[in-house]
């Protein structure tokens, strides 16, 4: 008993386990105590899994979300947001708009209550959500919606949704009510009115040019699950270090479990990365293909999203004739071993994709690389015997690094079948003002983001050749313009889907374009934050979808799962 007391001096053994220790030789106590061990251990995980097995883990409201953003808040105001990310992620959270989308993203209304369509699709009534408060405690109308839709169609805010709204009028039809007209039909509109609502009294004496610089910008109203509570600056220089939400608890919809969302504001990525992995922070809103390895963890979770965006490989047949014939874009296109390019340019953090309507879901589809067709094309088309003509194009993309090594590897590919390839890095800035604007290129790497209920008109129709057009191949067809023009006013959701599928082979057929990937963007947060859910978004901020459901705090309670 002596070297037993010595060790565990107020351990208690029951009366039969002291009368056997008493008796036993030193060999017998060793043995005795591992088997009381033994025992201890055997009966604590028993308890365990019984409490596993009847008891579950649920949400408790308490706590704050912390998390990591580069950059600083400059317009938090819907109207103006949509420029900058952060601005929109933040937005978010403070504001509601007409419709908002459920992580599968089915369109539901948020401050609509319902909407009735005209017969020839020009008119839309929405009804509004009764007895809505603004964070401020006013009441919000239908004046608001007016207030926000038409300035935005004020060129002297200057908002990046002005297009989205141009050939569009809106009028109260009384408080709860108002109407919305278009010029012509077009089927995605409920899309746009997803747009956060701004309150009309707290915007309406402020001077449209002299918005930007309003102190309400930074210290924002709305009618969403948070509202503005605090924002910290540095005394010398004036950048804002942090700003706090906290719960807005006269919210209409499902009131959030977290008391408070507090964004912190770093210089760079290194530094919001730093701050995450020492625990300063609970998550961080982008995280860059390149710094994502040292972050995952078990006690850290990367999240992806899967964005309406695609990357491509742009021909401009203008600046090169080889890209005008016909048999060199198809043998250019089957050199390209899209699954090589996800796995060594993006460390597999994307999906492969050939046709230029991002998807929802895994593409089955893709055709694999076929080396032997491309150069059978080349061969079919003469260039094998062309000594007075070299195939050679030049591929133009920005310095970031996954545009980079995608378009190293894609030389290799295409050297590979007797093509020679030239490449040019170019600044972010300098390529939209030298080569993209101006259309300077022979070949562009590039990606394009589209609305989540696809229109690809901006991107594809032949109006859209020239700046600020978005069509990058310059491409021009009839058939597709028509196709573009029809599915854009066609009501019928399924009729709309057969024709995009046929624009999409016809872009298969004619190799304007080589489609590449679609990426994945990515953000982490610690394991402690749970509820984050959905893998599909329109943008970054959709990750906020289900922020209602985001809790820090549990609790156990009986019952199974």
């Amino acid at each position: 008993m002596e070297t037993l007391t010595r060790l565990r001096p107020n351990l208690k053994l029951p009366p039969w386990a002291a009368s056997l220790l008493a008796n036993a030789t030193a060999a017998e106590k060793i043995a005795l105590l591992v088997l009381l061990a033994l025992c201890l251990v055997s009966g604590t995980v028993s308890a365990a899994q019984y409490v596993s097995r009847h008891t579950h883990l649920i949400a408790e409201a308490g706590g704050t979300y912390r998390e990591a953003a580069v950059g600083q808040p400059r317009y938090l105001n819907p109207i103006l947001a949509s420029a900058n990310d952060l601005d929109v992620d933040i937005t978010r959270l403070v504001y509601s708009g007409l419709f908002r989308y459920h992580n599968n993203f089915e369109l539901v209304g948020d401050l609509a209550e319902g909407f009735t369509i005209s017969d020839d699709k020009t008119e839309y009534i929405v009804r509004l959500r009764p007895n809505v408060t603004w964070h401020d405690g006013e009441a919000f109308n239908a004046d608001d919606v007016v207030f926000t839709i038409r300035s935005i169609q004020t060129k002297d805010y200057g908002s990046p949704l002005f297009s989205a709204f141009q050939g569009v009028t809106v009028e109260k039809i009384d408080d709860v009510q108002v109407r919305l007209k278009l010029s012509k039909p077009y089927a995605p509109f409920l899309h746009s009115l997803t747009v956060g609502i701004a309150p009309e009294h707290v915007w309406s004496q402020i001077e449209p040019q002299h918005a930007a610089l309003a102190e309400q910008m930074l210290k924002p109203i709305g009618t969403g699950p948070f509202k503005f509570s605090e924002i910290t600056t540095r005394r010398r220089t004036g950048d804002i270090t942090s700003l706090t939400l906290v719960r807005n608890d006269a919210y209409y919809a499902d009131q959030p479990y977290l008391d408070a969302v507090t964004f912190s504001f770093f210089t760079t990525h290194e530094e919001a990365i730093q701050a995450f992995q020492a625990s300063n922070v609970d998550g961080i809103g982008f995280l860059p293909l390149q710094l994502a390895k040292p972050v995952e963890s078990r006690r850290r979770v990367i999240h992806r999203l899967l964005l309406p965006q695609y990357f491509a490989l742009f021909f401009n047949q203008q600046n090169n004739e080889i890209l005008g014939d016909a048999g060199v874009r198809s043998a250019l296109a089957l050199a390209v071993d899209r699954q090589q390019i996800i796995n060594e340019a993006l460390s597999g953090q994307g999906q492969p994709l050939h046709v230029p309507l991002p998807l929802r879901s895994a593409d089955s589809g893709v055709p694999a690389a076929n080396a032997d067709a491309a150069r059978q094309n080349l061969a079919d088309g003469g260039w094998e015997d062309k000594d007075d003509k070299k195939l050679t194009v030049k591929i133009t993309t920005t310095d970031w690094p996954d545009y980079v090594k995608t378009a190293e590897i894609v030389r290799q590919q295409w050297q590979a079948i007797g093509v020679e390839v030239e490449l040019e890095h170019l600044g972010a800035g300098t390529i939209q003002q030298s080569v993209i604007q101006p259309r300077d290129y022979q070949i562009l790497l590039f990606g394009q983001i589209l609305p989540a209920e696809p229109d690809p008109y901006p991107f594809w129709h032949s109006t859209q050749t020239r700046s600020p057009g978005l069509n990058l191949a310059l491409f021009k067809n009839e058939d597709v313009d028509r196709l573009l023009e029809e599915a854009r006013k066609e009501p019928d959701a399924t009729r709309r889907q057969e024709m995009l599928r046929e624009f999409e082979n016809k872009i298969l057929e004619l190799n304007p374009a080589v489609i590449l990937y679609q990426p994945y963007y990515l953000f982490a947060a610690a394991n402690t934050v749970r509820g984050i859910d959905g893998n599909l978004a329109t943008l970054p901020a959709d990750r906020f979808n289900n922020i209602t459901a985001w809790h820090v705090n549990v609790k156990r309670v009986r019952g199974g799962q």
